[in-house]
């Protein structure tokens, strides 16, 4: 006899609706009843009583695949083109990109409220009011993320205490997002753990993160191979945000091999017959880093900016 059970929160997580259409393009999220495991499957029941079953190894590894996907790169940039911002206890202030979302971006709320408070999370020392201003239903402004993993607070040393090793500080730190997606992960872990050998919570944050490190540190890279350390070979870029919420904005980029303070006529347009956009950007910067060009933001260079009004 075949043993139908009902999903668990983890479970539930795994084989949502969302994930079986992932995991199976032909996959119709209409008119079911509900979801239950059978053996291997995942059995979904129509409300005309019908069932289909489906794989449920496929279906985790659309789950994790989609926990992992890497979001463009004007995702979690703040004002100014700003990356994660450095906070306390090994963590960091992770902006949306509410400035880059569409053309009107920068004069939404939740961007000028970035820009208000992007230099004062600093000044916070208690992670809940972080996450509290960060994520409220008013504000919506980001995350905090810790990829290295959170660290406890400095205490206070006693120079007459014996020295004794505290074993919660001696653990190796875990990654850590304030979103909803890896807390769900981390407050069911056991129960994702029993569905997933070796299961670790993660989210969009963390991946985004580490290709964004991945980038300062190929760029602070090329930069130190230079004899000079003064790049001649440098690409300035641009990105305008789409004018709705359903197109894409446009990704501009002139290269030259004269330094970065050239002069506009010693600069040229790449690959001006092609149209690029923000899901190019992530392959544009480290394909110009690989051939030795290192890329600036074209707004901090004024000698452009009126090559760029013509784009």
């Amino acid at each position: 006899m075949q043993l139908q059970t009902e999903l668990n929160p983890a479970q539930a997580l795994i084989c949502s609706r969302s994930n079986i259409r992932r995991a199976y393009a032909d996959f119709d999220d209409t008119e079911i009843s509900g979801i239950y495991l059978r053996d291997d499957n995942c059995v979904v029941v129509r409300c005309d009583g019908s069932e289909q079953a489906y794989e449920r190894t496929l279906i985790k590894t659309a789950f994790q695949q989609y926990t992992h996907r890497l979001k463009d790169f004007f995702s979690y940039l703040g004002p100014n083109y700003r990356g994660p911002s450095v906070w306390h206890n090994n963590a960091y202030v992770m902006f949306k990109g509410w400035n880059y979302s569409h053309a009107l971006g920068h004069l939404t709320s939740n961007a000028k409220l970035q820009q208000h408070w992007a230099d004062k999370f600093i000044h916070l020392s208690d992670p809940n009011k972080v996450i509290a201003l960060l994520q409220n239903d008013q504000t919506d402004l980001g995350h905090l993320v810790a990829p290295d993993g959170l660290r406890a607070p400095n205490r206070p040393i006693d120079m007459d205490a014996d020295l004794v090793e505290d074993q919660a500080e001696s653990k190796v730190p875990e990654p850590f997002c304030s979103c909803g997606s890896f807390q769900r992960q981390l407050n069911n872990l056991d129960l994702f753990r029993q569905e997933i050998e070796g299961f670790k919570p993660w989210c969009i944050h963390l991946t985004w993160f580490h290709k964004y490190r991945e980038l300062l540190c190929k760029r602070t890279e090329v930069r130190n191979a230079l004899p000079s350390g003064t790049p001649d070979k440098c690409v300035a870029w641009w990105y305008a945000p789409p004018q709705d919420h359903i197109s894409d904005g446009k990704f501009v980029l002139l290269h030259t091999k004269s330094g970065a303070q050239a002069p506009l006529t010693h600069w040229r347009t790449y690959k001006p017959t092609e149209v690029f956009n923000q899901g190019h950007a992530w392959d544009l910067f480290f394909n110009m880093m690989e051939a030795g060009y290192v890329p600036f933001p074209g707004t901090a260079l004024s000698q452009l900016q009126s090559a760029i009004k013509k784009k």
